[in-house]
């Protein structure tokens, strides 16, 4: 380019392009100054370099996420990243249970990026603060054994499974609450060697196990069904989950104990009792070897060998002629070879009976080998007589009057009929019912219900319709009720209701429509202001008076009951108002020494069980106890109250201070200058030395 070129160039107007790179040019420049100004004045503000896991704070501009402008380093702000020490402070467990106010003072900073925040010395450290004191192989082990990210010694749980979970062999999924406690069988001193002795486990005992060990299974060595010591799931509800079956599972579903027991030896067959069976044996049958119906071996048939019939085994003589009756209609296995040497015709299904008992067997059945001995019509007399009635009883058996001993009728039993007389029935006179003896009405009479005789005398108007007069009466004595009540109604009688008259519940004759709600009757009885629940809720019929609050617990009411509010009665509290407060105050305002200067919270620092005893975290007043301090008496400081309190000590002190040139400098105004908590004397100077 010319010179002349440069001057036109030079005088050139700037474009809007390099404005905006001019200007972006600059900015960059001045933050990166500012960040350097910065970086030299967090250098020159800092006390130190920081360690090396606090580095990313380095900054001037993150102080504050450790510290409080004008405090401090503020625990509070620590335990936002570390949530660990934040939990065990919160929930006052582990070893920062009772450390969580000033973190700096066991973990300094500012020391050098190689300085280590936590200077934990394993080989002196003392376990037990943490709340898991190190007994046993506990005690041998190493910190890394348990401690196992490096350079993290807090968080870990203290059961037993959060670190020998993959070592448990047992089978704890499954529940068992023995399993569930190691300690019940194990200790830290030796894990492997277990003493199962009765005291620790009992396997007779139900409640411990589900399979109780009793007969030969009692000296069974444990691993011999609980294979590598796992106790839970074991398969135990047949024998065949751990015998093998000697049988082939020929008597399934049958389990091994209808036969066998574990009081015998090796579980063997003494004998057999074959009543135990749907086929008891019986004389003939008794002196039978098994193998004649079983067979022998290995082959031999022991289920479902048929013996519903005589003929199974034996062969029919009879030619089937009784068939489908069986031999033992007849013939009796427990006489020898089942001789028939005579025939007990109660042992049919026509039992000889009076005049029946004299006939000869041929006038029945026929004579020789015609005589027909099964499948003879029988069911009513007239398949052998004559009906002089010309069935006007029909269908009435002739048996409903007539009897086998005697022909003729004396006297007529109404038990035989479908309605036996009973009560006041029994001295009723025949023609009150059946009419005058020359129109008797013997069959067809309608006795259904008592109202087909006694409509007249209902003194319900008909109701309830659907219920027998029987229901409630008897024929002893109309007057005599018995009301199963709670069948009817649904509604039991029981406690002061059970001996009410009916009529004092029931206006109406019909006895119905009454309403179940205990306040349909009992209303006027509810005192003013009383709880508008059901009175079933509370109240009990055998006591008005003892009330509680039923299935429930006090509990369902929002406020349950601890402490010595257990044993108040319920009126000590509710006094007829219609509603409490959950407060304390609610009920103890009047009680209230603080004067409610300290809100209504009072079970902050208070427990139901005993008033006096005061649980209280000082240290959230932001004025911790230390020194003679921690155990004074909450009034040495609050003579009349606990707000305002001034924590300065010439405040609580002024009475003990000398009165000398000493104590008169201003220098000596503020007593802790000198002066500690833990003891008044000596003292520091801050000159140097104690005096």
């Amino acid at each position: 380019m010319s010179a002349g070129d440069r001057r036109t160039s030079a005088r050139r107007p700037w474009t809007r392009a390099s404005r905006t790179l001019a200007w972006t040019w600059w900015a960059v420049s001045l933050l990166v100054a500012a960040v350097a100004w910065a970086q030299s004045m967090g250098g020159f503000l800092s006390p130190g370099e920081l360690a090396a896991p606090h580095a990313d704070l380095s900054g001037v501009t993150d102080c504050l996420a450790c510290h409080e402008v004008g405090a401090g380093v503020s625990a509070t702000r620590c335990m936002t990243c570390h949530d660990t020490v934040r939990d065990q402070v919160t929930r006052h467990t582990g070893f920062h249970a009772d450390k969580g106010t000033t973190c700096e003072r066991c973990h300094p900073d500012h020391r050098g990026s190689d300085f280590h925040l936590v200077q934990m010395d394993t080989t002196s450290f003392d376990h037990t603060p943490t709340g898991f004191a190190l007994k046993g192989a506990h005690a041998r082990a190493a910190c890394e054994d348990c401690h196992t990210t490096p350079g993290t010694w807090t968080g870990l749980s203290t059961g037993c499974v959060d670190c020998h979970g993959d070592d448990d062999p047992h089978g704890r999924a499954a529940g068992h609450a023995r399993l569930e406690d190691c300690a019940s069988c194990h200790d830290t001193r030796r894990w492997s060697a277990v003493d199962l002795t009765a005291v620790r486990f009992d396997h007779t005992d139900p409640k411990q196990v589900d399979f109780t060990l009793h007969g030969q299974h009692t000296d069974v060595a444990c691993t011999a069904c609980h294979d590598a010591w796992h106790f839970a799931p074991v398969a135990a509800e047949a024998c065949v989950d751990c015998h093998d079956d000697l049988h082939h599972g020929q008597f399934a579903p049958r389990t091994c104990d209808t036969c066998h027991t574990v009081d015998v030896p090796d579980f063997s067959l003494r004998g057999f009792d074959h009543t135990t069976t749907d086929w008891p044996l019986t004389r003939g049958h008794k002196g039978v070897a098994c193998e004649a119906c079983h067979g022998d071996g290995a082959k031999g048939r022991y289920v479902d060998l048929p013996h519903d019939r005589c003929s199974t085994c034996h062969a029919d003589p009879h030619g089937g002629q009784f068939s489908p009756r069986d031999c033992v209609a007849c013939h009796d296995p427990d006489q020898t070879s089942f001789a028939l040497s005579s025939f007990d015709h109660d042992r049919t299904d026509f039992p000889l009976h009076g005049a029946h008992a004299d006939v000869a067997c041929e006038t029945c059945h026929g004579p020789g080998t015609a005589a027909t001995f099964s499948d003879l019509p029988f069911d009513d007399c007239t398949s052998c007589h004559d009906d002089p009635h010309a069935a006007r009883f029909a269908p009435d058996r002739c048996d409903s009057c007539h009897t086998d001993g005697s022909w003729q009728v004396t006297t007529f039993d109404h038990g035989r009929t479908d309605f036996p007389l009973t009560g006041a029935h029994t001295e009723v006179a025949c023609e009150t019912c059946h009419g005058p003896e020359e129109a008797h009405a013997l069959a067809g009479l309608p006795h259904a219900a008592c109202t087909d005789c006694h409509a007249d005398d209902d003194p319900h108007g008909g109701t309830p319709t659907t219920a027998s007069c029987t229901v409630c009466h008897v024929t002893a004595a109309w007057a005599q009720v018995d009301v199963p009540h709670e069948t009817l109604t649904g509604f039991a009688l029981a406690g002061r209701h059970a001996p009410l008259a009916c009529t004092a519940c029931h206006d109406d004759p019909g006895f119905v429509g009454a309403d179940p709600a205990c306040a349909s009757c009992h209303e006027p009885d509810r005192p003013r202001d009383h709880f508008e629940g059901d009175c079933g809720g509370c109240h009990l019929v055998d006591g008005w008076a003892a009330a509680s609050l039923g299935g429930t617990d006090h509990a369902s009411t929002g406020f349950p009951l601890h402490g010595a509010h257990t044993t108040l009665p319920c009126d000590a509290c509710h006094t007829g108002a219609p509603s409490l407060g959950p407060f304390c105050t609610d009920c103890h305002a009047d009680d209230d020494p603080h004067r409610n200067l300290l809100g209504n919270a009072c079970e902050t620092c208070h427990g139901p069980l005993d008033w006096s005893f005061v649980r209280f975290a000082h240290a959230t007043t932001g004025w911790p106890l230390r020194g003679a301090h921690a155990v004074a008496a909450c009034v040495d400081c609050h003579p009349t109250g606990y707000v305002g309190t001034p924590t300065a000590c010439r405040r609580c002190h002024e009475a003990d201070r000398p009165h000398d040139a000493l104590h008169a400098d201003p220098v000596t105004a503020t007593c802790d200058v000198c002066h500690r908590p833990y003891a008044w004397e000596p003292t520091r100077w801050p000159g140097g030395g104690d005096r």
